[in-house]
């Protein structure tokens, strides 16, 4: 079941995070989805099964001077134990439907290259390369 995240699901949502080499903290975890839960140009989805979570995925609206307003997928993870079962993909088409709704044409992810399971997953779904860039922090 495909559902939007609530305040109790942040445990589940820390876990998953890990996995990819996220940790992040469950108070800070729980303000940022309270942030998220109250802004409309943000969604987050988690896959559900018997209470636990398979799968989340966070989208927002992203607003550029240079470019039409687009949906941004901000992240996604699937459980390590669940992977290759389809999952990633309802998230990204859970999105891809709200982002219709929400009047957006263009739905638009990043991910790091050295994430070749991640590169292939999009590639399969559908989305396409537009270009390589350097992020500074």
């Amino acid at each position: 079941m495909i559902r939007k995240a609530t305040l109790s699901d942040s445990l589940e949502i820390a876990r998953l995070s890990s996995q990819l080499g996220y940790p992040v903290d469950v108070t800070q975890l729980e303000k940022r989805l309270q942030f998220i839960s109250t802004h409309s140009d943000h969604i987050m989805y988690v896959m559900e099964s018997n209470y636990v979570l398979s799968g989340w995925i966070h989208a927002n609206v992203r607003f550029l001077i240079e470019s039409p307003p687009f949906v941004e997928i901000a992240g996604l993870v699937v459980d390590s134990a669940f992977r290759g079962n389809g999952i990633g993909k309802r998230l990204v088409l859970a999105c891809e439907q709200w982002a219709a709704e929400s009047g957006f044409t263009k739905i638009r992810v990043r991910t790091n290259q050295i994430r070749s399971d991640a590169v292939q997953f999009y590639n399969r779904i559908g989305f396409t390369n537009n270009k390589s860039q350097y992020v500074f922090d």
